[in-house]
């Protein structure tokens, strides 16, 4: 019996089967649902459209000429949000779709990343830090009430104290201050980059991916995408 036919490929009950097989004897077996209820037969019909999806990416990387590599790319919760759950599992499982990833990445200009910099100046900031004896290090906000007020008042080589607080009071000297601020936007540059590239070849996957497999993939009854308001098993509904 066949389950989906992604491009040229067949996708029988039986590898939809193996593969489920395959996620019940793993380590998060219990965390998955009983076969016989309707979140059991939807994580069936996810497998589906994760086992087309490395079909039709396989096909198209063997069109291309692209050389799946060795590289290893865990399923991670911030490319399965920016990209699709399917998407990502499948970037996970298979080295052809990891292949072309890549090629599709698009490139990453210096405007882009000075422009993400500027806008999210806030990640590449470092708070205020004074080293406190007795506490140590502390940063603002991480302490609250009348002992956090004296210890960024005081001057470097100050004495401040008694002051209230949970176990004092307490009496306090500021040996060193690092006033923080921003990190300049060379030091951070390399690894904006990165990231952009990374969330860029994600996206432009993912894209290539929902489009390819609308092209290609023929769900059959009892296989529909498990968000398909007209299988019988939905669960979200309007």
């Amino acid at each position: 019996m066949i389950a989906a036919i992604a491009g040229e490929r067949e996708i029988t009950v039986a590898d939809v089967d193996a593969r489920e097989a395959l996620l019940r004897s793993g380590p998060l077996a219990h965390r998955l649902p009983d076969p016989r209820a309707p979140e059991g037969r939807n994580l069936r019909r996810w497998l589906v459209q994760v086992m087309a999806g490395e079909a039709v990416a396989a096909r198209e990387a063997t069109r291309r000429g692209l050389v799946p590599s060795g590289q290893v790319m865990p399923l991670r919760m911030d490319a399965a949000m920016r990209g699709g759950g399917v998407a990502a599992a499948v970037l996970s499982i298979s080295p052809y779709a990891r292949a072309l990833r890549a090629h599709l990445a698009p490139p990453v200009d210096e405007a882009a990343a000075v422009d993400y910099y500027t806008r999210n100046l806030d990640r590449y900031t470092r708070p205020e830090t004074r080293w406190v004896r007795p506490f140590g290090p502390v940063r603002r906000g991480e302490l609250a009430g009348p002992i956090e007020a004296a210890v960024f008042a005081a001057d470097l080589g100050a004495t401040v104290g008694p002051v209230d607080g949970p176990g004092g009071p307490w009496t306090l000297v500021v040996e060193r201050i690092d006033p923080g601020g921003p990190e300049p936007y060379a030091a951070v540059r390399r690894a904006i980059l990165a990231a952009l590239a990374e969330e860029g070849a994600d996206r432009a996957f993912s894209r290539w991916l929902e489009t390819s497999c609308a092209e290609q993939v023929r769900l059959m009854p009892g296989y529909e995408h498990p968000g398909d308001p007209r299988q019988p098993d939905a669960t979200h509904r309007h």
